[in-house]
């Protein structure tokens, strides 16, 4: 009696095989960009929510400056290669961000600066903190000279990281008149201060993620700058508090 045997021909089950590749490929490639695009996107929200988080610790220092050391803020325009890297100093009235100190309002002295990350692979945003324990000389006993770091009295500084992958800080200063770069001692506090801050991007050529903001000081505007025809290079030349 005849028996009939039935099964796949090697042809079949390559053209099964083949198809089945396919498939699979179209659906990993479709999985893979998904989970690029959300990691990318989670990276994002990240970066987005310490930026905000920073902005809002500069924002609120800034307008709790101390207005008895108004004449003592100082805002430096620097650039590292084509990059703008500026530094601010100025005296503001707060809570120390240091765990270890209670948490009261004090004076203190907080600078801002971009440095080089840990390793020397990209750049971060620092801020440093000193609490004030002597006397801030007035600006009327001071006349032209400047202050240095070891005429106030203050505790050792401490130092922290609040931004990491940045590519730039532009800090801009206005009066009530217009915008200018630098911010020296004397000038007093400004009306305003606009924020700048640029993040790296993903990827080596794409562009920078940009994040800015106007700060509104309350108890500024001070006296100012010169008319700005009289502002020049030599003025910008002045000693860090």
């Amino acid at each position: 009696m005849a028996t009939c045997k039935k099964g796949f021909t090697l042809i079949e089950i390559l053209v099964a095989m083949t198809i089945f590749s396919v498939v699979m490929t179209a659906v990993y490639a479709g999985f893979s960009t998904g989970a690029r695009v959300w990691r990318r996107g989670e990276k994002d929200m990240e970066a987005f929510r310490d930026v905000r988080v920073t902005l809002a610790i500069m924002s609120k220092e800034l307008r709790c400056a101390f207005p008895e050391a108004g004449h003592l803020f100082y805002g430096e325009e620097k650039r590292i290669g084509r990059r703008n890297a500026d530094r601010l100093e100025f005296f503001t009235v707060r809570q120390p961000l240091e765990p270890r100190r209670e948490r009261v309002p004090v004076i203190l002295k907080v600078s801002y600066y971009v440095d080089s990350a840990r390793g020397g692979r990209g750049s971060v945003l620092k801020r440093e903190e000193q609490i004030v324990t002597g006397r801030i000389p007035a600006k009327k006993e001071l006349g032209d000279r400047r202050v240095r770091r070891n005429q106030i009295d203050m505790e050792k500084a401490w130092t922290c990281v609040i931004a990491e992958d940045v590519q730039s800080l532009d800090l801009e200063y206005s009066w009530g008149r217009r915008w200018i770069q630098f911010c020296e001692q004397g000038y007093g506090l400004p009306a305003v201060v606009r924020i700048k801050l640029d993040l790296e991007g993903e990827g080596r050529r794409a562009a920078p993620r940009r994040f800015e903001t106007a700060v509104h000081i309350p108890l500024g505007p001070g006296e100012g700058p010169p008319r700005i025809e009289e502002i020049n290079d030599n003025s910008r030349r002045q000693t860090r508090i």
